[in-house]
């Protein structure tokens, strides 16, 4: 999924290099001033609001997209400062389940993935709720794409279908591998398998006869057999925690786009309440081609 909300087309570039002679310019036209009112004390606000206004913007349809949606910003400001603070607060919630540690091990990697990953789907549950909810009082091209996204993109087959999943994954039945043997009789081909459900009641599975099986049992203090069974799971569930490792980052980077375009206009919306405060006017400028000579124009706007 894409946020949209600064380009129609694409995403915001957050590492852009700041164009030639920035710095001269945030001096002659004394910007800090302009950062510090958008950011109010919050040092991301203030990264992105620089990189935003520093990014020498050029195209009238970008300029128009920002405007709409900052209108929509205008007339719904707490329902937009909450978006922000959801993508913000989930970010953060990710980084502290990291624990500080970096581990390569394919049930770590797993465990992790899939907790981190069912807050995810709790919060994207709550992103789906405020699109059905507030899509109505939106008008924006910017913002209507983003929540018909949300509503088509997780409506509740999918989200059910994702938790089920992540439920199989906790493997609390245990694990089921298939193997084959290589040369020497070494196991190669480790994959993790499906288990068959059993939908019959709990009484009749308990008095069922059970297909013959051939098991082993480690004893609870051989290290080393506990050890080997330990790496046999690591080689099935390698493919499966990497998958899911993936989709966990791409989730993560939605939320970090969507803080980081949503940032801008919460700095919109800084500005405009201290602007307002102060008795200024408001405007939305009326922009024209580089290459085009025109008279300035503005359309006025009320305060928010």
């Amino acid at each position: 999924m894409k946020a949209f909300l600064m380009y129609r087309d694409r995403d915001f570039d957050l590492e852009q290099e700041p164009p030639p002679g920035a710095q001269d310019l945030v001096q002659d036209l004394e910007l800090e001033v302009l950062f510090k009112a958008m950011a109010e004390g919050d040092p991301f606000l203030l990264h992105v609001t620089k990189k935003a206004v520093l990014s020498l913007l050029n195209d009238v349809a970008a300029v128009l997209h920002r405007q709409d949606i900052l209108r929509d910003c205008l007339s719904n400001a707490a329902i937009v400062r909450n978006l922000y603070t959801l993508a913000a607060e989930t970010i953060e919630r990710e980084r502290k389940n990291y624990w500080g540690v970096h581990s390569r091990n394919p049930g770590y990697v797993l465990n992790r993935s899939v907790e981190v990953l069912s807050m995810f789907l709790a919060v994207l549950r709550r992103l789906r709720q405020v699109a059905e909810v507030h899509v109505a009082r939106f008008r924006s091209e910017g913002f209507t794409m983003l929540f018909a996204t949300l509503r088509k993109e997780l409506d509740d087959e999918y989200l059910a279908t994702v938790e089920a999943h992540l439920s199989r994954l906790k493997f609390r039945r245990g694990v089921l591998i298939s193997a084959r043997f290589g040369k020497g009789n070494m196991g190669v081909g480790h994959m993790l398998r499906k288990p068959n459900d059993d939908d019959r009641p709990w009484i009749q599975r308990f008095f069922s006869k059970r297909p013959i099986a051939y098991t082993f049992h480690i004893h609870e203090r051989d290290d080393a057999g506990a050890q080997a069974v330990s790496e046999l799971r690591d080689r099935g569930i390698a493919i499966a925690a990497n998958a899911v490792a993936q989709s966990n980052d791409h989730i993560l980077s939605f939320f970090r786009m969507l803080r980081t375009e949503l940032a801008f206009y919460v700095g919109c919306l800084n500005l405009h309440e201290r602007l307002a405060a102060k008795g200024e006017p408001i405007c939305f400028p009326v922009p024209s081609p580089c290459a085009e000579r025109a008279t300035w124009s503005a359309a006025s706007t009320t305060s928010a």
